[in-house]
């Protein structure tokens, strides 16, 4: 639901922008942006890209920043999230940007883009969890780590603004991704790990339905471990600071 609506707002956002007057442009060279979606979706996040126009129509973009998987209270039916010890996390991505020379009346960065990316996650965790075995409350640590890689295609629409500040929408970004959990647990308990592990594993394919659609989940569970190719997505809401020498 919160993606459905970020993306209604994107759509919405579009179409003020696309009805205001068009203004001459210079074109300069470097926009540095903020990723408001990173903030939207996750936790403790801080994301900045940086594009660089390489022709009038073409640019390369390189993103980065920190962000944190969101939080949670229960991993499973039988397993709840009592504290969140420690937490990290990272981002990286790259795009290569087509600015359609057809479709728009100016240069880059301004207009309907399309172009290849791929982006990696990286998520770090350490929790104290609660586990209910046979009628007894058990305490353990919880370690895990979940990496995402996308390899994607995109479309978007950068507004530019005073020929100076800029809205950038990526509206459509599939991907095939992998995704791939690891976890570990450790204490005094005497509930079987195998079971919790998988249950864990099981409760994070829930949060992706693309990747839920796409594997064998028995398959995936074994031994509390997941390693998987599947589909992916991206969209995103970025406004920043265009700069740099005019062209003459």
């Amino acid at each position: 639901m919160k993606n459905i609506v970020l993306l209604t707002g994107m759509l919405f956002l579009a179409q003020i922008l696309s009805a205001q007057n068009a203004t001459r442009q210079v074109q300069r060279k470097n926009s540095i942006k903020l990723d408001l979606t990173s903030y939207y979706l996750y936790r403790n996040a801080l994301s900045l890209s940086y594009e660089r126009i390489t022709t009038p129509h073409q640019s390369f973009a390189i993103s980065a920043g920190y962000q944190e998987f969101p939080r949670t209270r229960s991993l499973g039916d039988s397993i709840t999230v009592r504290e969140d010890r420690q937490t990290s996390g990272y981002k990286f991505a790259l795009e290569y940007r087509f600015y359609l020379k057809k479709e728009n009346k100016y240069a880059a960065p301004r207009g309907i883009y399309i172009g290849p990316y791929v982006a990696y996650h990286n998520f770090k965790s350490e929790r104290l969890i609660e586990v209910m075995n046979d009628g007894t409350l058990e305490q353990a640590i919880l370690n895990s780590k979940l990496t995402i890689f996308n390899v994607g295609f995109e479309l978007g629409y950068q507004f530019l603004i005073k020929n100076r500040w800029t809205i950038d929408l990526v509206l459509i970004g599939p991907a095939i991704s992998n995704y791939k959990y690891t976890l570990g647990i450790s204490g005094n308990y005497t509930f079987n790990v195998e079971d919790i592990e998988n249950e864990i594993v099981r409760d994070m394919i829930d949060n992706f339905p693309l990747l839920e659609e796409a594997i064998d989940e028995n398959e995936a569970t074994t031994g509390g471990r997941l390693d998987a190719w599947s589909y992916g997505y991206r969209y995103q809401l970025l406004i920043g600071y265009h700069f740099g020498r005019q062209k003459k």
